[in-house]
């Protein structure tokens, strides 16, 4: 993966659930990570976002990231990621695409 094509910052949120309180409620929310990630985010091509309409994917985008373990098990449910204000839903599993460990390719829809 070349350095260059990374020129987004990203910032990876974590699902957490709290301590339950008196009333029985358990909050939840998104903790995010302390350092943000350079990543490479692109919108879908046409073709890729009518291929996915046909699927009935909500996918609007993919992201590029180096590989980290911790991202690469992670969900929809337990990980979504933020770049410039906008909020990205993660859709499956991280792909790791050639197998080496080297880049995960997620594929994300914007969150409103």
């Amino acid at each position: 993966m070349r350095a260059g094509q990374l020129r987004h910052r990203i910032t990876l949120e974590w699902y957490r659930e709290g301590q339950r309180s008196d009333s029985g409620a358990t909050p939840t929310e998104w903790i995010p990570e302390a350092q943000s990630r350079w990543a490479e985010v692109k919108p879908l091509s046409t073709r890729m976002t009518f291929e996915a309409d046909k699927a009935n994917s909500d996918t609007t985008h993919t992201v590029r990231l180096r590989w980290r373990q911790d991202i690469a098990n992670a969900t929809g449910e337990t990980l979504r990621l933020v770049h410039e204000g906008r909020i990205y839903r993660v859709d499956g599993r991280p792909m790791d695409k050639d197998g080496r460990r080297r880049e995960l390719e997620i594929r994300c829809h914007e969150w409103v």
